[in-house]
C-alpha cells in the first residue's frame, strides 16, 4: 500500500474505504442496514491490506451505516482513521451543531472522530452555515476532543469550492474527481488551488461510480492499444493518483472481491507526477469518446438550481447523460422515475426560462427537460 502525508504529518493510506456502498439487509422498522457479517469481514481484509481510512456520514441508512462501521472498527480503532459527515439540512439552530456530532459518536461507539467533514458544503450552503456559527463548532469541538481535524466535502464548481476553502483553515477536502471530470465540479483547478494552500484532498467518485469501469467499446479498444495488460480501474486509479494535492482516494467496495482487486492496484500505483505525455494524451481521447456520447453538456455546476418548481435540473441532466454515455439506460431511467415520484421531474417544469438566465454552459434547459422526460417515460 503507498502511503501519503496529511497536514499534520500522519500517513493515509492512498486506498480508503468508503461503506457507503455496503451490502445491505432490511431493518424491522422498513429501512437498511450494511449486513453487519460482510463489513466485518472486508474491514478486516482492509485493515490487513494496509488501508487506514474509512469514511461515512450521517445520513447513509438513516445512521445504520455509522453503526456498523463503528462495530466492524472497534477492534481497529488505534490503527484507523475515522471520518463521518454532518447532514447540515438537520441544522437550524447553534446547538444542533453538537447535537448531531453526540449522536454520531454515540453511533460509532467513539470518543472521538479523526476527521469530521461538512457535507457537500459550498455556495448554496456556506453563507447559512456560517450565520449559524459552524467555525465556532468546528473549534468548540476540537477543544473538547470529540474531533481531531475538521474538512468538507463539495459538488459545487471551483468558485464555490475556493470560497469555501478560503474561509477556514481546513485540514482535508473530499472532491469527485476522475478522468471525465478534469475539468468539471471542482476539476483540476480545485486541486491545484488546494495544492497551493497545503490543504491534503481526498477523492470520491473516481471511477464515477462505477461506471468508467465498463467503458464502450471505442474507449476499451484505445485502452487496449495503450497497454491490454492494465485493467480499466487501474487506469482510472492512476489518472487521479497521479496528482499531487491527492492524499486518499475512497472506494465503496461492495464485494471482498472488489476489494482485493483494489489493494493489488493500489499496490502498484506509481507516485504522483508519473503520468507520461502519452498517458495524458490517452486519457484526452478517453473523455473525448464519453463527451461526445453526452446528450447535452451540463456539468452539474447547479447555477441553474433552485428551480422556483423545484425541479432537479442537474439530477435529470446526469441521467439523461448517463444513459448514452454508459450504455446504462435502465440505470437512468430507474434514476428519473425517482426524480418523478419526488414530484421534481421535467413535467413540473414550467418554462419560465430563469435557469438558462443562469447557465454558463448555455445548455437549452427548457427544451433538454422535456426531451429527456420524453426519452424516458416513452
Amino acid at each position: 500500500m503507498q502511503y501519503r502525508t496529511l497536514k499534520d504529518g500522519t500517513k493515509v493510506s492512498l486506498l480508503g474505504m468508503g461503506i457507503m456502498r455496503m451490502p445491505t439487509e432490511p431493518t424491522e422498522d422498513g429501512g437498511e442496514r450494511p449486513i453487519q457479517s460482510l463489513t466485518d469481514e472486508m474491514v478486516k481484509l482492509a485493515v490487513e491490506g494496509g488501508i487506514n481510512y474509512f469514511d461515512s456520514a450521517y445520513v447513509y441508512n438513516s445512521g445504520n451505516n455509522e453503526r456498523a462501521m463503528g462495530k466492524a472498527l472497534a477492534p481497529y480503532r488505534d490503527q484507523v482513521m475515522v471520518a463521518t459527515k454532518l447532514a447540515m439540512g438537520y441544522v437550524h439552530e447553534y446547538k444542533d451543531f453538537m447535537r448531531q456530532l453526540d449522536e454520531q459518536l454515540d453511533r460509532l461507539q467513539m470518543d472521538y472522530i479523526d476527521y469530521y467533514l461538512m457535507h457537500n458544503l459550498g455556495t448554496k450552503r456556506l453563507n447559512t452555515m456560517l450565520e449559524l456559527g459552524i467555525l465556532k463548532f468546528l473549534d468548540e469541538a476540537k477543544a473538547q476532543g470529540k474531533i481531531r481535524h475538521a474538512g468538507f466535502s463539495c459538488h459545487n464548481g471551483f468558485e464555490g469550492y475556493k470560497k469555501t476553502l478560503d474561509c477556514y483553515d481546513w485540514e482535508l477536502t473530499l472532491v469527485q474527481y476522475n478522468i471525465l471530470d478534469k475539468h468539471t465540479q471542482v476539476g483540476l483547478k480545485g486541486l491545484d488551488y488546494a495544492y497551493s494552500k497545503n490543504v491534503p484532498v481526498a477523492i470520491m467518485e473516481g471511477l464515477r461510480g462505477g461506471d468508467l469501469v465498463n467503458p464502450p467499446q471505442e474507449a476499451l479498444d484505445r485502452y487496449h492499444k495503450a497497454d491490454a495488460s492494465r485493467s480499466i480501474p487501474q487506469w482510472g486509479f492512476r489518472f487521479v493518483a497521479d496528482h499531487p494535492a491527492v492524499k486518499c482516494i475512497l472506494s465503496g467496495m461492495t464485494s471482498v472481491e472488489q476489494l482485493k482487486d483494489n489493494l493489488s492496484i493500489f499496490d502498484s500505483l506509481p507516485p504522483a507526477g508519473s503520468m507520461t505525455a502519452e498517458e495524458s494524451a490517452l486519457y484526452d481521447d478517453i473523455r473525448a469518446i464519453y463527451t461526445k456520447r453526452m446528450r447535452n453538456t451540463c456539468t452539474r455546476c447547479n447555477y441553474c438550481q433552485p428551480c422556483p418548481k423545484d425541479v432537479y435540473i442537474p439530477g435529470i441532466f446526469t441521467s439523461y447523460n448517463r444513459s448514452s454515455m454508459f450504455d446504462a439506460f435502465e440505470s437512468a431511467k430507474a434514476d428519473y422515475t425517482g426524480i418523478l415520484k419526488k414530484g421534481r421531474g421535467s413535467d413540473q417544469c414550467v418554462r419560465c426560462g430563469l435557469c438558462e438566465t443562469k447557465c454558463p454552459q448555455g445548455v437549452s434547459i427548457m427544451e433538454d427537460l422535456q426531451k429527456a422526460h420524453e426519452y424516458f417515460t416513452k
